[in-house]
């Protein structure tokens, strides 16, 4: 050969080396093991995207280089097929999922990945639309199910009007849909959840045990967010009716002037009088089509309206103004907040923007004593107690320790901690995903499918889109829907949401080793 061609010599080897089963070690009989673990890409156009083939050149360099050294290299390599990527790009081309997406897998592997050269396992592929694969995804739910850790509960979400269905946090890119980059609303929706705020404090210790750079782990940290504060209980004046706010900053409450709950607040339509519904509905109306991220951005005006009621504060027997925001958030603390606009420069601007009250009960260094009317006189991180009667002269950390015990010997509140981690929503109202195996009896209430029913078979469908409502496809297809009680044997329904495409990923690194030729072995 008088010059390199690549098309001939790139093809003589690979298929040399595909005969010769070079990257198909024996992992059972290996002796000097070594897992390369990359993330499968998710099929989602008709080529691969070049992220996948720049992070794929990476992993296979480490690969060789570890082979090189003798070690007996498990590189395997597969699709995270199902979801809404997948789905969007069957729609968007007119063409059934499963029939687009066994095309597009073929065509990223035999056209892509092995024309790339990359030194990958195929005899061990993973498909997350494969029956033999989502068994287990069905499984892993169903233990979950089992030890109380998935639960289905009323929940504002993040809904895709386009997309017709609820996106993850991470799917919601500066408020738009990362997929469709349409304007993503609050919508709230029965949904499945995996409770892993059952284990925010040990995901907090464990970051200590692993070694990531510190950045990463602060990261990490501000993600699980963990707050110590105290929940105080504030009377509706006129009613027998409390509302609960969650402060890390209890020091200050002898300045707090108002309340604010979110506009999902349950407490709202009670405490609403009637001269101010029109408009607090309103407002209520036009929150929905905001998404958290909108809502809480900095810099961003302060909008609100009063609800006509008032909260009293034990502390100091003040009457309170209630008010409704929307940069309350439901899910973050109690959904409702105590303003001490003083001491926090959020609530600063909401008192600034509708005349309310700003009482001064920390000096700084500064020794500033005089009325707070400019946001730099904003006290929020230390000082010394004032105007706040038996916290005077205290530190404001002596101080908050000391009127959390007041607090809770009057039974006005209790100390709690509280992280911005939230349960993890992993219902989809598509067709394209592994159906949640959950079974609704009108004797036995919610039944989990049996292991030994699994899997739920996604059924192959003419009319698969989505259908604009909450509901899925599936809601659809009687022979689907319609079942037998595997409790009782009497009539029952089976639940139509899928799985997120985000659960069937969460594990396919356990199914390489046994996913060998379409085949899981238990």
């Amino acid at each position: 050969m008088s010059k390199y061609n690549p098309s001939e010599i790139e093809t003589k080897w690979q298929g040399l080396w595909e005969k010769a089963g070079l990257y198909e070690p024996n992992i059972k009989k290996a002796k000097n093991p070594y897992y390369n673990l990359w993330m499968f890409p998710y099929p989602s156009g008709a080529r691969m995207h070049v992220g996948h083939a720049y992070a794929s050149t990476g992993a296979d360099i480490h690969g060789r280089f570890i082979r090189m050294q003798g070690k007996d290299v498990f590189q395997p390599m597969g699709f995270d097929a199902f979801g809404i990527h997948g789905e969007n790009y069957a729609i968007k081309v007119g063409k059934q999922p499963k029939e687009l997406i066994d095309e597009l897998c073929r065509v990223y592997r035999d056209e892509q990945f092995k024309r790339m050269g990359c030194g990958y396992d195929w005899s061990h592929e993973v498909r997350t639309y494969d029956p033999a694969y989502y068994k287990w995804t069905q499984w892993l739910f169903l233990q979950l199910y089992k030890h109380g850790l998935a639960v289905r509960k009323k929940a504002p979400v993040n809904w895709c009007p386009s997309c017709n269905t609820v996106l993850a946090n991470e799917q919601v890119i500066q408020g738009l849909c990362e997929r469709c980059e349409t304007q993503v609303e609050q919508k709230e929706l029965m949904q499945w959840f995996f409770k892993i705020t059952n284990y925010a404090e040990q995901l907090l210790r464990n970051l200590e045990k692993i070694n990531w750079p510190e950045r990463i782990k602060t990261m990490q940290k501000n993600w699980i967010g963990k707050s110590e504060g105290i929940d105080i209980r504030y009377t509706i004046a006129g009613s027998d009716k409390e509302v609960i706010c969650f402060t890390t900053r209890p020091d200050t409450n002898f300045g707090a002037t108002f309340v604010v709950l979110a506009p999902e607040h349950p407490l709202v339509p009670e405490l609403t009088q009637k001269d101010y519904s029109v408009e607090v509905g309103q407002y209520i109306q036009a929150a929905r089509e905001k998404n958290d991220i909108e809502r809480v951005a900095e810099g961003r005006e302060k909008t609100g309206v009063f609800t006509g009621s008032y909260a009293i504060n034990d502390l100091t027997g003040r009457k309170m103004p209630i008010w409704v925001s929307d940069f309350v958030l439901i899910n973050v603390g109690t959904g409702a907040v105590v303003g001490v606009p003083g001491h926090d420069i959020r609530d600063f601007e909401f008192a600034q923007k509708f005349e309310l009250p700003v009482l001064r009960v920390v000096v700084g260094s500064d020794g500033d004593t005089s009325d707070i009317i400019r946001v730099a006189q904003v006290q929020e991180d230390v000082g010394t107690m004032i105007n706040s009667g038996f916290l005077d002269g205290m530190d404001i950390h002596e101080a908050t320790q000391r009127v959390m015990d007041y607090i809770e010997e009057k039974g006005w509140g209790k100390r709690d901690v509280r992280y911005r981690l939230r349960d993890w929503c992993i219902s989809r109202q598509r067709y394209w995903g592994a159906p949640i195996p959950i079974i609704y009896c009108g004797k036995c209430g919610e039944v989990p499918v049996p292991d030994g029913d699994l899997p739920v078979l996604l059924p192959e469908v003419k009319n698969w889109q989505p259908t604009g409502t909450d509901q899925s496809p599936l809601a659809a297809i009687n022979e689907f829907v319609n079942t037998t009680c595997p409790k009782c044997g009497g009539p029952a329904k089976r639940e139509t949401d899928v799985c997120d495409n985000f659960l069937d990923s969460a594990w396919y690194y356990y199914a390489y080793p046994v996913f060998k030729k379409s085949k899981v072995k238990s």
